[in-house]
């Protein structure tokens, strides 16, 4: 297993350090056996993710594809039995990995084939509430319930066509508009807020934060949830777009300095941002995270915080519209004769 990779500058990416790369990929699902701990770390951190209290705030989608992946709660899964749930529903198939955190065109190059890669990694004790690198739990609990459902498939199936046809600054927005969606969205459901993003999902302690601030609006009376919530999020945005703005250039300052680096220092030193840009931390900006409506030009200057927190999680209006935006900015893209 390759361990030797290290955090991108300013793309948020980790970046090889001496691999080998004949020993990155199989070119044949490969089997493997885990020890007694690993099934140990994988049962509890399956059950520290489905309580219903939890459960309650994820997307529809997500609750219908964990109960056709048949997950075993306490055994890691092989990669025949995910892909006998996955491949006859949507045509995707699962490969393993050696790499922990894939390279950008890697990852896009097995997109093309229809293939979802799951790393050989299993985070450690240490790391139960919080992995900076997505392992094993993360890409099979996260992602593979989705990837049962079609609609989640004609999502993911756009981004390989755009991404090689992209020049390099629309190559960072793809992978950023894949991060703020697909890893850590959010969507509207049934006049509530709902987690869509497997990176949210597979994370307890982003997990919690977010699911805190869908509390902390409504308490602050930021958000009357017996209105209409998104346009009650957009207006709460559009007055505090500035501030925004100012907040995610300052992280970006922090990304290029190296100073969201760890867990330890990422959230933390974003939250000193607001005494430094001299931001009152209240009604919509008083919470440990920021929801935001989904905002292309915004997502594009936000790096994508690997070893941090999320400062910014972004709200779609439903999943249609999420679908709508993506195809929006990717299918042109695609199209282009190059």
């Amino acid at each position: 297993m390759n361990t030797n990779q290290k955090q991108g500058i300013n793309t948020g990416d980790i970046v090889e350090a001496g691999l080998n790369r004949a020993q990155e990929y199989t070119l044949e699902d490969q089997e493997i056996s885990f020890s007694d701990d690993q099934h140990a770390i994988w049962e509890d951190l399956f059950a520290g993710i489905q309580q219903p209290y939890l459960l309650e705030h994820l997307c529809q989608s997500y609750i219908d594809g964990i109960a056709l992946l048949q997950l075993d709660p306490q055994r890691i899964p092989s990669v025949a039995y995910l892909n006998e749930r996955i491949q006859p529903r949507t045509g995707w198939r699962i490969q393993r990995t050696a790499v922990r955190y894939t390279l950008a065109d890697d990852w896009y190059k097995k997109f093309a084939q229809r293939i979802f890669l799951i790393t050989d990694y299993l985070r450690s004790r240490r790391e139960m509430e919080f992995t900076p690198e997505p392992d094993m739990f993360h890409d099979i609990v996260g992602h593979l319930p989705y990837l049962t459902q079609a609609f989640y498939a004609r999502i993911e199936d756009r981004f390989a066509p755009a991404y090689f046809k992209g020049t390099a600054a629309e190559r960072e927005v793809i992978k950023r508009l894949a991060w703020y969606t697909t890893e850590f969205g959010i969507v509207v459901e049934d006049g509530r807020f709902k987690i869509f993003g497997a990176g949210t999902i597979s994370g307890r302690s982003e997990l919690s934060n977010t699911i805190m601030e869908f509390y902390r609006l409504g308490r602050d009376n930021v958000i009357d949830y017996r209105a209409d919530i998104f346009a009650q999020l957009q207006e709460q945005y559009l007055a505090h777009r500035t501030d925004l703005e100012r907040i995610i250039a300052g992280v970006n300052q922090l990304h290029q300095h190296g100073q969201m680096s760890s867990q330890e220092h990422g959230w933390n030193v974003v939250q000193g941002l607001y005494h430094e840009l001299g931001i009152d931390r209240k009604d919509y900006l008083g919470g440990e995270v920021i929801l935001a409506p989904f905002d292309l030009e915004m997502i594009a200057q936000l790096p994508k915080t690997v070893y941090a927190f999320n400062p910014i999680f972004f709200v779609c209006e439903s999943l249609e519209k999420m679908d709508a935006a993506l195809d929006g900015y990717l299918s042109p893209i695609a199209r282009r004769n190059v």
